[in-house]
């Protein structure tokens, strides 16, 4: 094994209640008022920038609204994860080739990962801008493509049902990151990490190949 593929949201950062809070923030003009985080959720799949120009195709500023909160309340509302870096940082060392394929904005997907200074693990950054929404396995092999790699020779951490499928459908074995969400076993998932630490010690009896 030589590359490592990770979703973004609910397996490296944390950045669920800063998205609710920004949809909001652009949406609630109109909407007329504010809706719950349940709500929100049910939006979910689709880039930001596509899920709120279907909710709001006649305010061409709500997107801004949406950018100027979510890098003006990152700080206070997004967090990486316990671990996160000091595994990005060991998978480097031995050797793995690391991407990212998420389906959040190219926008808000490069706010986060140069507030967290997290861009500099990735060779590859695929985002909800350049192709289908998993459970798509599309970004995934962009992914690998950019890298050089074989699904044979790589692997998807996630943390959604969605990520598994896409994992699954581009050939790789899918990996649960259960250090956010926890993971049923009968979702089907190849390993289930309770913490970035158990990433480790699994990709430690799979060395990297050059």
């Amino acid at each position: 094994m030589n590359a490592v593929l990770f979703d973004l949201d609910g397996t490296l950062t944390d950045t669920l209640p800063l998205v609710i809070s920004s949809i909001n923030a652009a949406l609630a003009p109109v909407w007329g008022a504010s809706r719950t985080p349940a709500e929100i959720r049910r939006l979910f799949g689709p880039p930001e920038g596509q899920l709120i120009a279907d909710q709001a195709p006649a305010d061409p500023n709500a997107i801004e609204r949406f950018y100027a909160y979510y890098r003006r309340h990152h700080e206070r509302e997004a967090k990486v994860f316990p671990g996160v870096r000091p595994m990005l940082s060991t998978l480097l060392a031995r050797g793995f080739h690391l991407g990212l394929v998420t389906n959040k904005g190219h926008r808000s997907t490069m706010i986060t990962l140069e507030a967290f200074g997290l861009r500099r693990f990735f060779r590859a950054v695929v985002d909800g801008d350049e192709v289908a929404p998993k459970p798509s396995p599309e970004g995934i092999r962009l992914a690998l493509a950019r890298l050089g790699a074989r699904s044979e020779e790589a692997v998807y951490v996630g943390d959604m049902p969605s990520d598994l499928r896409a994992a699954k459908a581009a050939g790789v074995p899918g990996w649960a990151a259960a250090w956010s969400r926890p993971a049923d076993p009968a979702e089907g998932w190849d390993f289930i990490a309770l913490h970035p630490e158990d990433l480790l010690r699994r990709l430690g009896r799979e060395p990297a190949k050059t």
